[in-house]
């Protein structure tokens, strides 16, 4: 599931979004360097997503993977990867809605249900304001050394649901670890919200739409304590928080292949990538399956994880790459100031036909 479902559903809870919306066209791919962070989300959380993930890692197909740390089980797999290809950056996807803590839950107690677990999202937004900022920064910096302490270098930071960066307590602190690891963090501004007549149909926004009318349903009052989080502006006010700070991030985030994983959705999105640099998400998977799985994880997104998994590894990808002049690059890439570095890349070869390619699609 989308990352930045919460964020999106906030934005729309009860009054709508009413950021600025400006349009934005590529014409050509001959416009100023465009840049590319293609990031793997979820390792860790079960075998399919692990597998998956490998294989996107084997494939060249991404140049990042956010994984969830609390599932310590993982890690040996994850060095695995780290070592395969140095390459790629491996970050931490804060979570606190997905399987169990790295603490023992009596450390943590404002975070967890009966069982130890995190609470799913649905659960945890009625009594957000209950959890302890200290529980949350000490389980959130375990999570980070656990991939520290494992040999990884600490590449990004983002989050599960994007809980963590709605939630303005929350966000205070992961941006706190962001600059005690002098890491960067995945941008605020949303491609659908902020270009919502380039960035068409997205899924996520319109399930966004569905969970606000929820809660709004169910607890009308949370509903409207959390309106102070999700004002006109709030991404931007985020974004100019991070420059301030001296966090690096991307510019933008992609949200509307998740969804909608066909080969014209991603095609689109690369023809009408922004100029700087941008981050998409993708999620994927295999097709094995295990007998249980943590609460909190989507199973019902699995056949969609294995249909991204295909796009994403298609071998005519790296042509329209070349052909838009879009520079794949790495979290790495970002330096303190914001600014990306352009990396070294061949002007784009075998275009005959590509344009044929893209009106067939």
């Amino acid at each position: 599931m989308n990352t930045w479902l919460l964020i999106i559903f906030i934005q729309l809870l009860l009054i709508g979004c009413t950021c600025e919306r400006n349009a934005i066209a590529i014409a050509s791919p001959s416009y100023k360097p465009r840049m590319l962070i293609i990031t793997a989300d979820d390792f860790g959380a079960s075998k399919n997503i692990n597998e998956g993930i490998e294989f996107a890692a084997n494939e060249n197909a991404i140049t990042s993977v956010s994984a969830l740390t609390n599932f310590t089980a993982s890690l040996p797999a994850l060095v695995k990867i780290s070592k395969m290809h140095p390459e790629i950056g491996i970050g931490v996807h804060l979570n606190i809605t997905t399987g169990k803590p790295i603490l023992a839950s009596s450390q943590v107690p404002s975070l967890v249900g009966p069982d130890g677990s995190f609470y799913p999202l649905d659960k945890l937004l009625p009594v957000i304001g209950r959890v302890s900022t200290d529980e949350l920064r000490k389980e959130l910096r375990a999570q980070v050394m656990a991939l520290a302490e494992c040999g990884i270098r600490v590449d990004h930071l983002s989050d599960q649901y994007g809980i963590i960066s709605f939630y303005g307590p929350f966000y205070d602190i992961m941006l706190d670890l962001a600059m005690e690891f002098k890491v960067p963090v995945r941008s605020p501004e949303i491609a659908s919200i902020k270009f919502p007549h380039v960035f068409t149909d997205s899924k996520m926004y319109k399930c966004g739409r569905k969970a606000a009318f929820r809660l709004a349903m169910s607890n009308p009052v949370q509903a409207i304590r959390l309106l102070r989080y999700s004002g006109p502006g709030e991404m931007e006010k985020k974004s100019r928080k991070l420059d301030e700070l001296g966090i690096a991030h991307p510019d933008l985030l992609i949200d509307c292949f998740w969804g909608n994983p066909t080969a014209s959705n991603y095609l689109n999105i690369l023809k009408h990538l922004p100029e700087g640099t941008s981050e998409i998400i993708v999620h994927c998977g295999t097709f094995s399956r295990q007998q249980n799985y943590p609460g909190g994880l989507d199973q019902e997104y699995f056949n969609n994880r294995e249909n991204e998994l295909v796009i994403i590894t298609s071998g005519y990808l790296k042509q329209y790459y070349d052909y838009l002049k879009i520079e794949r690059i790495g979290y790495y890439s970002l330096p303190a100031d914001g600014k990306y570095v352009l990396g070294k890349k061949d002007e784009a070869k075998n275009q005959n036909g590509l344009n044929a390619i893209f009106d067939s699609k």
